[in-house]
């Protein structure tokens, strides 16, 4: 195998083009729910799906990033994600509008995956913690710069960031050709194919068995039933302030504005000094409880659209805090055997989260409107016992 080395500037622009990308839809999201006369749960549903389609494929991406270049797979996840978003956009049926966000879900996890692993199959491990640390910062603060200017454009029509936001995702594919390298020489290989059995996602699943311990097993049960309290929240949060307060996305999105600016203050002081000098499997647990505090603090303010949204804020830093901190416990327990797919499934947990906390959020706010914050808030809290119980479990066992 090839030497890794550090890695260079221009992975790190194909990798904040494609977050920067994400974001644009999302705002004008509730919006094309609402002007298109879709019922208000098909919110909840058009965000579990696109969880679905990721948490379906993403161990499979994992497995085959063992098999070919990341950098192939990542060029046709970023085409991929353009086509789901064009056909979301043309959405004017419950039906229409769930299969472009399936089929995004099932092309943008390839990108994710690809990227994660091009960093765990090139980069230097010396300087590992700080690249998955930028890319968990990248994913979140971009996400929120596009998430905001995606706001902005759909002032001009609903139309307008999709269009902008597929030019983005052919743009960066045109880039990554020329900027990212073959890993093939970089990475341990599997000693057999990839056979029919393994593309199916579920046997993918199954691999799991290789590399999961028991105390691996309650870090993602954890960090799972925390995404699914913070899918719920995130969701009823978005199409709350548009159907109960009225506010159009570009509110959304300088909410969003403000979050990406105090998050990546935050990341490069606060968490990439946690990562280096803190036990991360004690300080996760710590983030965990805040989050539970603020989505619990919420409830307070229904009717206040400021102290509302600063809790929102807040929460949502320390939910972007806790995501490098997450992939460095993941990394720690891989091998060179194992990492790919490892990576796959620790992408899969959050899809999953998502789908369920999404889902959820669409049943229980056609039931009473609160109920979403109660849920999310006894979801976080539930991860933060057994994040708890994995702290101790891992300090004797170290």
């Amino acid at each position: 195998m090839k030497k890794k080395h550090p890695l260079p500037i221009t992975f790190f622009i194909v990798l904040m083009l494609y977050h920067f990308s994400m974001g644009f839809a999302h705002p004008v999201t509730p919006t094309l729910i609402v002007d298109r006369g879709l019922p208000s749960q098909w919110y909840g549903y058009a965000m579990s799906a696109v969880s679905v389609g990721g948490f379906m494929i993403a161990p499979f991406w994992g497995k085959l990033c063992g098999y070919i270049s990341t950098k192939k797979i990542a060029m046709v996840g970023l085409i991929g994600y353009a086509a789901g978003q064009f056909i979301m956009m043309n959405a004017f049926s419950g039906v229409q509008l769930l299969v472009g966000r399936v089929v995004a879900g099932l092309l943008s996890a390839a990108s994710s995956i690809a990227l994660l692993n091009y960093i765990i199959n090139i980069g230097d491990e010396k300087e590992r913690p700080r690249y998955l640390t930028f890319y968990a910062t990248s994913g979140s603060v971009m996400n929120a710069i596009g998430y905001f200017v995606g706001g902005l454009l759909g002032m001009r029509s609903i139309e307008t960031p999709f269009y902008v936001q597929i030019a983005i995702c052919i743009f960066d594919t045109l880039i990554a050709v020329k900027v990212l390298e073959d890993d093939t020489e970089y990475k341990h290989r599997p000693d057999h194919p990839l056979n029919v059995r393994e593309v199916n996602p579920f046997s993918a699943f199954m691999d799991a068995r290789k590399y999961m311990t028991p105390l691996l097993a309650v870090f993602f049960t954890a960090f799972i039933l925390y995404h699914i309290g913070q899918a719920t929240f995130e969701t009823v949060f978005n199409f709350y302030i548009k159907d109960h307060f009225g506010l159009g996305s570009q509110y959304n999105g300088t909410i969003k504005a403000v979050i990406a600016a105090t998050s990546l203050l935050a990341n490069m002081t606060i968490a990439m000094w946690a990562v280096k000098h803190t036990n991360i499997h004690r300080t996760i647990t710590v983030i965990y409880a805040l989050s539970a505090c603020a989505v619990g603090f919420s409830m307070f303010f229904y009717e206040s659209m400021l102290p509302f949204s600063a809790m929102f804020v807040l929460y949502s830093i320390l939910g972007i805090m806790a995501i490098p901190m997450a992939q460095n416990i993941t990394a720690e327990h891989a091998t060179p055997e194992t990492s790919n797919s490892l990576m796959g499934f620790f992408q899969a947990t959050r899809s999953f989260g998502s789908i369920i906390g999404s889902f959820a959020e669409a049943r229980l706010y056609t039931i009473n409107i609160h109920f979403p914050f109660i849920s999310a808030t006894i979801m976080i809290a539930a991860g933060t016992l057994l994040s708890v119980g994995y702290s101790m479990a891992h300090k004797k066992e170290e």
